[in-house]
């Protein structure tokens, strides 16, 4: 496991301070996974670090695994917010990707505030199968854990709706080559209406929630060195000048850009 191996992850400065892996995930489930990373024999007296999270539109199912019990919870961020994180055991971590929550178990969220939930709770259909997994996990070895959970992700995903791979593509398009809804609209043929409705449906955010997404995520990554100018990133994640880049980013993200390139350039946290 390598924590470097995965270029979609942003680094947190707190990387530095613990033992954290990446794992691949299975070909199959890459649609719907976009990394798992694996804490364990955490170094230092230190069980807790202060993170500050950012929201993406996907969500992260965390198993909890000690020699006696497991348990996971899913996360679920539509706002910036900085909160303790905990390692105190063994955890296994599923990023999903946007979309993913409502294809693999039918669960969709209010895209308006933050949430933190026991899957257990959460699931229906899912639950006998996560059960049998939860009792297995306990007492094996990291590399047989993490091949069960993904073992258990693939048979979600032979049971899932292929329905939405359309949109899917949409969302590509727009977070990952920051196409705007409305140019993207155009070149998909769909009504600005019909892609703001199965947005929402499939994905759980508005077209132009999702396109700031990507906006931030690329300025972040942008503002982890000195190589680019401000007005460079701003043009660069498109935005109509420096002011509006500016504005957005400190709107969302809760400081500015020069500040997150100081803080990020300090390695002080993410």
């Amino acid at each position: 496991m390598d924590a470097s191996a995965n270029n979609e992850i942003i680094p947190a400065a707190s990387f530095k301070q613990i033992d954290i892996g990446f794992v691949t995930p299975a070909t199959s489930i890459k649609r719907f996974v976009q990394c798992i990373w694996v804490i364990d024999n955490v170094e230092g007296s230190a069980t807790t670090l202060n993170e500050k999270f950012y929201p993406d539109a996907g969500a992260s199912l965390t198993f909890y695994i000690s020699q006696t019990n497991c348990e996971a919870k899913l996360f679920y961020h539509t706002q910036v917010c900085a909160m303790p994180w905990e390692l105190a055991c063994r955890q296994i971590s599923i990023r999903f990707r946007p979309g993913a929550l409502k294809c693999l178990f039918g669960l969709t969220f209010d895209d308006s505030k933050n949430q933190q939930i026991d899957i257990a709770l959460a699931m229906v259909k899912q639950r006998d199968s996560y059960q049998r997994l939860q009792a297995y996990l306990i007492g094996k070895t990291i590399s047989q854990q993490c091949l069960a959970i993904q073992r258990w992700l693939i048979e979600l995903t032979e049971n899932s709706d292929g329905a939405f791979q359309k949109w899917e593509r949409m969302l590509y398009q727009s977070m990952s080559l920051l196409v705007p809804p409305q140019r993207l609209a155009d070149q998909f043929g769909v009504s600005r209406r019909t892609l703001e409705r199965q947005f929402r449906t499939n994905f759980g955010f508005s077209p132009n929630k999702l396109y700031q997404f990507a906006q931030i995520r690329q300025a972040r990554a942008l503002l982890a060195t000195n190589a680019v100018e401000l007005s460079q990133v701003a043009l660069a994640c498109g935005y109509f000048d420096q002011a509006h880049f500016t504005h957005s980013f400190s709107t969302f993200a809760l400081e500015t850009p020069f500040q997150y390139r100081k803080r990020k350039l300090s390695q002080i946290y993410n």
